[in-house]
């Protein structure tokens, strides 16, 4: 009978697919700017979502309803 676990068993990964295949060093020396330094919005921009949810919102519960009675 053959033996189904190889000799090494013990120094060999559990899943062969995780094992890490490149290391990957990332650049310190240069900086970027923070998000907010680099966002821009103009007044009033996108107040306008929140009816959208609520009208959204609204028309769900009413086909919740429609759909229970």
């Amino acid at each position: 009978m053959t033996d189904p676990l190889p000799s090494n068993a013990e120094s060999a990964p559990l899943n062969p697919a995780l094992k890490s295949q490149s290391e990957t060093v990332y650049d310190t020396t240069h900086t970027t700017p923070a998000p907010i330094d680099t966002a821009s919005a103009s007044e009033g921009e996108g107040e306008g979502w929140s009816w959208v949810w609520i009208v959204v919102t609204v028309l769900c519960v009413a086909l919740a309803i429609w759909f229970l009675l």
